[in-house]
């Protein structure tokens, strides 16, 4: 989690200021300017990106569900991982296509698109590992555990953005667009070393779930037997 809000930070720090510096505000299609974007509206698409593809990403985990297909949580953060290394790809490879140092704002809008995909798939998972495998009584530590990993990497996030910082007074879009480009592939590399891991601990991530499962079955078990006790008992 640490490593995926670095990614989330540079929404407000290297992407913006890539988007002030490097990108075409003008927003068109088929040659037509439909509207002009600021450098802090490109940070919309985000949570637009996130209405868009949530009730998508619900429909399909119920479906595979419901058919006994249901995705690992591990597979989850693999495919995350990947995706928010594709998106940070895509805005370095904007810059084979700038004009006079400026990028299409529809590498912005994939982009954001591929990482709010990965978003939902890592960031809201977080939570979730925590209250479906951490006991009850460790629960509320594991809780503001994750919150200060947040914490941690809201600085990193902030400390990786300083390698694309511009000199002072210079901000010729032409000599900007290569310490971005650079700064996003590395960024890029990174999310993929992310994927790596995830799919590295998949044999573990299976056995806590088996274990998870066993517990939850002997659980259950255990609660019918007290019950079938307590009818026999009346």
């Amino acid at each position: 989690m640490i490593l995926f809000f670095v990614f989330y930070v540079q929404m407000s720090t290297s992407l913006t200021l890539f988007a002030l510096r490097n990108v075409d505000p003008r927003f068109s299609l088929f040659g037509v300017t439909l509207f002009s974007w600021s450098a802090a509206q490109f940070q919309a698409l985000n949570p637009i990106w996130i209405m868009l593809l949530s009730p998508l990403l619900a429909l399909l985990n119920t479906k595979l569900a419901k058919g006994g297909k249901d995705v690992p949580v591990a597979v989850k953060y693999a495919i995350g991982f990947a995706v928010v290394a594709a998106g940070f790809f895509v805005y370095a490879a904007s810059g084979n296509y700038a004009v006079n140092g400026r990028v299409s704002s529809w590498f912005m809008v994939g982009g954001y698109g591929l990482y709010s995909l990965g978003e939902l798939l890592v960031s809201g998972l977080g939570l979730a590992m925590i209250a479906r495998y951490v006991q009850a009584r460790m629960s509320g530590f594991m809780m503001g555990a994750y919150f200060v990993a947040t914490g941690v990497s809201q600085y990193l996030g902030s400390v990786v953005a300083n390698f694309a910082q511009m000199p002072a007074g210079n901000l010729d879009p032409l000599e900007s667009l290569p310490l971005y480009t650079r700064l996003f592939t590395g960024l890029g590399w990174l999310a993929a070393v992310g994927a790596l891991v995830a799919v590295l601990l998949l044999p573990l991530m299976r056995k806590l779930s088996r274990e998870h499962r066993r517990c939850s079955d002997e659980a259950g078990e255990n609660a019918r037997q007290t019950a079938a006790l307590g009818v026999v008992a009346e």
